[in-house]
């Protein structure tokens, strides 16, 4: 009888250092090479707060807060529900991210951000400025090999311009469908405007490989300038549209 009074306080004790188990443990599991810099982390491992998350100096998410699913251990999965928010005019999201024996998992998945904060990470010929805001919405998607099992989501770029030296393009609401096949990510481009129209589907595939194929076409309303440059991209067809087909790895 002692013997099992002992075994079950000692699983109460146990219990309780989990349940209150510090959230700076998790600076633990991350390897000094990942390039990754934790900002000042407040809470427990199961609901915790952390005032920023840099990578490389490049990427940065801001007041990241997590609170973990209990029940989600029966099943043997860590499972999160994650938010982040770098300001209302620049960047935010919500969602869930698991983890178990086969890999990575999300859902409502769900990132707005304004255009212009996506030009630091670009590098681009010439100088250009975007406006409009992404939204980024993933219903489901989970690792795979050799990029994804299963992904189904979509990305909106809400009122989107594009401003260059030879003038301003309007492309209305640009759409891109997100989905997994073979294990590599499509994408599936619709856009329409007075100005252009653009259909594509880019895929990528294992070792990096990527594939560009659709078509775009340029309309009256295009500054002249722009509607001469698409003819840069590829030959046009018989209907006036600009073939689009480029290959390379990432």
């Amino acid at each position: 009888m002692k013997v099992k009074i002992s075994l079950a306080f000692i699983a109460i004790y146990l219990f309780s250092l989990v349940l209150t188990a510090p959230a700076s443990m998790i600076t633990r599991f991350i390897p000094d090479n990942a390039g990754v810099q934790i900002g000042h982390i407040s809470g427990t491992l199961w609901n915790g707060k952390l005032s920023q998350v840099d990578y490389r100096n490049q990427f940065q998410l801001q007041k990241v807060t997590w609170k973990m699913n209990w029940l989600a251990l029966f099943t043997l999965k860590l499972q999160a529900d994650v938010k982040f928010s770098n300001g209302r005019k620049v960047m935010s999201g919500a969602g869930i991210v698991a983890y178990s024996l086969s890999g990575m998992t999300l859902s409502d998945v769900n990132v707005d951000m304004q255009a212009s904060a996506l030009l630091p990470y670009l590098t681009l010929p010439v100088p250009v400025d975007l406006s409009g805001k992404f939204t980024l919405v993933i219903e489901n998607g989970s690792q795979g090999a050799p990029y994804c099992e299963e992904l189904d989501g979509y990305l909106v770029w809400h009122d989107g311009k594009i401003g260059t030296p030879m003038g301003n393009i309007d492309l209305a609401t640009p759409s891109m469908d997100l989905s997994c096949v073979e294990g590599g990510f499509v994408a599936s481009l619709k856009q329409h405007s007075e100005q252009i129209t653009t259909n594509a589907n880019i895929s990528l595939k294992e070792g990096g490989s990527y594939q560009l194929e659709g078509n775009i076409i340029g309309r009256e309303k295009l500054d002249p300038s722009i509607l001469q440059a698409l003819s840069w991209l590829g030959p046009k067809t018989a209907a006036g549209e600009t073939v689009l087909n480029f290959k390379g790895r990432l």
